[in-house]
């Protein structure tokens, strides 16, 4: 009896601390993201240097934390912050580089995360927005104008932009402490602040992994 006892404790704890690390996460991803809408980016001067493409393909990482407090039935929903930093050497350009095409982002959100019968699967979905830097992928100028009209050289241009972005991923347990973060996709889009601004639709394919912390 007290063996039982015993081991019916020690189940009941192991259960506790693993809902625990559910709940406060981190996570590393490899990140590929695709914007597009180039070809009709605005022209900060009159040096136009070879046709543009359509689309840039910015490779880099995201890592993020993520906090979930509240379940609803089969659901929990909670808070996710992350930031992503992707670059290629490829421009918008076809026959010229440039300083190819950069695209860094904070972004803040709410996430929901669905229990399956398959109790290893963590299927999510979310959705996000905050602040994006970026050069469009455009080479604008050879040589730079500063506001105070001098050169600067060869001049790399990232400008502010509002992002709005969902995701939607799968994460399948491995380890007590560890998932392995199969897929998630993400497609929004990011528009420049000013008058004459569109919006440049982004997408996004990740993979990598999630550690639960005991908080």
């Amino acid at each position: 009896m007290i063996f039982r006892k015993a081991v019916l404790l020690l189940a009941t704890a192991i259960a506790t601390t693993t809902i625990a690390h559910a709940q406060f996460g981190v996570y590393g991803t490899v990140s590929v993201d695709r914007l597009t809408g180039i070809a009709s980016s605005p022209e900060p001067d009159s040096n136009n240097l070879g046709a543009r493409n359509d689309s840039v393909l910015p490779l880099g990482g995201t890592g993020g934390v993520y906090y979930d407090f509240l379940k609803l039935g089969p659901v929990r929903l909670g808070a996710d912050l992350r930031g992503t930093l992707t670059s290629v050497k490829r421009g918008a350009y076809s026959d010229y580089n440039g300083g190819g095409a950069r695209l860094y982002s904070g972004l803040a959100g709410v996430r929901a995360v669905f229990h399956t019968p398959i109790l290893a699967l963590r299927p999510y979905i979310q959705g996000s927005a905050g602040i994006a830097r970026t050069n469009y992928g455009l080479l604008y100028n050879e040589q730079g104008i500063t506001s105070t009209g001098g050169i600067t050289g060869n001049s790399i241009i990232l400008h502010n932009n509002f992002q709005v972005q969902g995701f939607a991923g799968v994460d399948l347990r491995v380890l007590p402490f560890m998932d392995f973060r199969v897929v998630e996709l993400g497609y929004g889009v990011i528009n420049p602040y000013g008058a004459t601004a569109h919006n440049y639709p982004v997408g996004t394919i990740s993979s990598g992994l999630v550690f639960h912390l005991p908080f």
